[in-house]
């Protein structure tokens, strides 16, 4: 019996968002070298809950699925790519999600019933935590870059891994779906069209970032 548990609540899009994640994941690491975040696998971060009995954690979470009965699916638009700045030395590059007054409000509802009060910016994680000289180094490929892409997001997804585990993965604990009707011309399913994907590299790099 497991006496500790970590859990994360994540968003997970479809494998070929995965694979495109991924594929720009390994061009960093050619550039930079190891970094971390560069094994995990494509997702949104909604929620972790640190150190949790498992007795009391596990039956809480899956009471989510009464209150996900009314949450529709959400269709979510990839934008490009931007980063996050942790003070003066490190920067974290991610996949950016459109943000619109739609969206928003069915992460303000997600947000309710999951009891998260932090500000939350859903975004993809590419490269994580990296030192200045090498976002340097990616950055302008990066900010070249044009992706847009649509896809529907209909559970919510929660890993757990055991806590004093230091050698502990991921594993898929539950799968929530999102059971609320989408209506045809629900106000969460009119994505900006699509621009594909397009590569502009950074001649100067010698390497095809994307």
């Amino acid at each position: 019996m497991k006496s500790y548990v970590d859990y994360m609540m994540v968003l997970s899009p479809p494998e070929n968002v995965n694979g495109i994640i991924k594929k720009h994941k390994l061009d960093a690491a050619h550039i930079i070298g190891s970094y971390e975040s560069m094994h995990s696998k494509a997702h949104i971060s909604i929620k972790n809950l640190v150190r949790q009995k498992p007795f009391m954690a596990e039956p809480e979470i899956l009471s989510l699925k009464k209150h996900f009965k009314q949450v529709p699916p959400v269709l979510l638009t990839i934008n490009s790519f931007d980063f996050f700045k942790h003070g003066e030395e490190y920067r974290t590059i991610y996949a950016k999600i459109t943000s619109t007054p739609a969206i928003a409000e069915w992460f303000k509802i997600l947000k309710r019933h999951l009891h998260i009060k932090n500000y939350l910016v859903p975004h993809i994680t590419v490269a994580r935590n990296i030192d200045k000289p090498a976002f340097d180094k990616l950055w302008p490929g990066f900010k070249e870059a044009k992706w847009a892409e649509s896809f529907w997001i209909k559970e919510l997804t929660v890993l757990q891994r055991e806590t004093f585990d230091s050698f502990g993965r991921w594993e898929v604990f539950a799968e929530i779906p999102f059971e609320g009707a989408v209506p045809t011309t629900d106000k969460f399913a009119n994505p900006p069209s699509l621009i594909g994907i397009r590569e502009k590299p950074n001649k100067s790099m010698q390497i095809s970032l994307f």
